[in-house]
Order: C-alpha cells, then sequence, then structure tokens
C-alpha cells in the first residue's frame, strides 16, 4: 500500500493522515512483524524495516521491542523515519525513543503517530533547555 502524499496547508506545514503503528509478539524470538494502518479505516501493512537499514542497520533480520538492544533499535529509527519522513531527526532521537518507549513496550504495543511526534517535540524541547541550562 503507498502512503498518501503529504499535502501542504498555506504555511508550508506538511500534514498526514494520522497512521497507528501496532504488533502482537508471535514467537518468543527473532523479528516480530509490526503494522501501520491509516485511520481511520486504512488496510494494515506490514511496517518494512529497509528504510531504517539504510540510515543504520543494526538489525538485519527485522524488529523487537520490550528490552534495549539492536531489534529495538532498528524499530525505534524505523519508527520515527515513518512518521516524520526527515532522516537526519530520525537518526538523532531514535536511541532516545527506543529508552524511553520501545523497550518498555510488553507482547502487543500501539502508538500513534501524533504520539511520536509529541513525543519526539518534547525531547527536541529538553535537549535544548538542558544544553541552555549547562552555558
Amino acid at each position: 500500500m503507498v502512503s498518501p502524499a503529504p499535502t501542504t496547508k498555506s504555511n508550508d506545514a506538511q500534514t498526514y493522515p494520522e497512521t497507528l503503528y501496532y504488533a502482537k509478539r508471535v514467537s518468543e524470538g527473532g523479528a516480530q512483524p509490526v503494522y501501520k494502518k491509516l485511520l481511520p479505516d486504512g488496510q494494515p501493512t506490514v511496517l518494512s524495516p529497509e528504510p531504517s537499514q539504510k540510515l543504520r542497520d543494526h538489525s538485519p533480520d527485522g524488529f523487537q521491542y520490550g528490552y534495549s538492544g539492536s531489534g529495538p533499535a532498528q524499530l525505534a529509527l524505523a519508527l520515527l523515519l515513518d512518521a516524520t519522513s526527515d532522516p537526519e531527526r530520525a537518526t538523532a532521537f531514535y536511541q532516545y525513543f527506543k529508552d524511553a518507549k520501545v523497550a518498555t513496550w510488553g507482547e502487543d504495543w500501539s502508538i500513534k503517530r501524533s504520539d511520536i511526534l509529541t513525543w519526539l517535540k518534547e525531547e527536541e524541547d529538553r535537549q535544548i533547555f538542558d544544553r541552555i541550562g549547562k552555558n
């Protein structure tokens, strides 16, 4: 399934349809399938690790979650890349996202694109304030 192209508002900000990312563990080990679905009624598609692997190849086998390792790092990078379409932001923040979110997820989880973007904005702000406080 091809994601719809972003639309442009009068202020040149891109808007995307809300997307739900989710998974349910299918086995005890190995890569776990992760799905994305455009809301409200899009068809689920598998989130591919390939775009994120072109940036950083932590896990050639694919995604994992629920701990801090290479599979969760790949998933964190893939989610940020897919949600933002911004490789620079995704690579700058994916390890933080892994530690804050992906490493904490259990057997099944879901997160909306808007929640990823909210987390990202808060993390960017936190890092800015941390830098200001150190000067």
